[in-house]
């Protein structure tokens, strides 16, 4: 393989505070009162919902508004970009290892992607958690205006890192957008979790 794509939220990034607890703790001043156990679910049910067009289109705020206000039932515009705000690079921590596995790929001639549905916040997240710098190209769904699982997205990353689908590998935490969409594309694909549980077996897998 010459390409490694990677995933960013669940697979190389991580919340640090689960969102529904995050939700939680900024709605109440804003009069939220839904348990933690609640506000998940209505979030994880937004989430699975069916959308119109792209969910993550520029910065992502109409479709966030909708999830937000579904699973809080607060519809204060004061509230919405409080929690907005708040999922920012702080909120995030890497995949233990994974910058140094990132370094060690590249010195060995593999060039990194990041491919990710998100919105245009992703850039700056990366970049202020040392990710940026240490891959040849993200493809944020919000800025393409193409989400995973559509095959487009696998094949602009492709072409930005100029290798063909088949030297190229993906790896995600989603069986639908990241797995099945990428071998759809033409690419190889691990699940991240499962075929590769932690950054530091991408070495042994690629470098051989």
């Amino acid at each position: 393989m010459r390409a490694l794509l990677i995933d960013a939220a669940g697979t190389l990034l991580h919340l640090k505070e689960p969102v529904a607890v995050t939700y939680a703790r900024i709605g109440r001043p804003f009069g939220v009162r839904r348990s933690i156990p609640s506000i998940q679910e209505a979030f994880s049910a937004a989430m699975r919902a069916e959308h119109d067009g792209l969910r993550y289109a520029g910065d992502g705020r109409v479709f966030w508004r909708t999830v937000v206000s579904h699973a809080t039932g607060c519809t204060d515009p004061d509230y919405f970009e409080a929690v907005y705000g708040a999922f920012g690079a702080p909120a995030w921590s890497l995949a233990e290892g994974a910058l140094g596995v990132l370094d060690a790929l590249r010195a060995r001639g593999i060039v990194v992607g990041v491919v990710s549905n998100w919105d245009t916040r992703l850039r700056p997240i990366l970049s202020a958690l040392g990710v940026l710098e240490r891959v040849d190209v993200a493809i944020i769904s919000g800025e393409l205006g193409i989400e995973k699982p559509d095959p487009r997205i696998f094949h602009a990353a492709c072409q930005a890192l100029s290798v063909t689908p088949s030297q190229a590998i993906h790896l995600g935490d989603s069986r639908r957008a990241d797995v099945e969409g990428a071998r759809a594309a033409g690419l190889s694909a691990w699940h991240f979790g499962t075929d590769v549980e932690a950054f530091a077996q991408l070495p042994l897998r690629l470098l051989v």
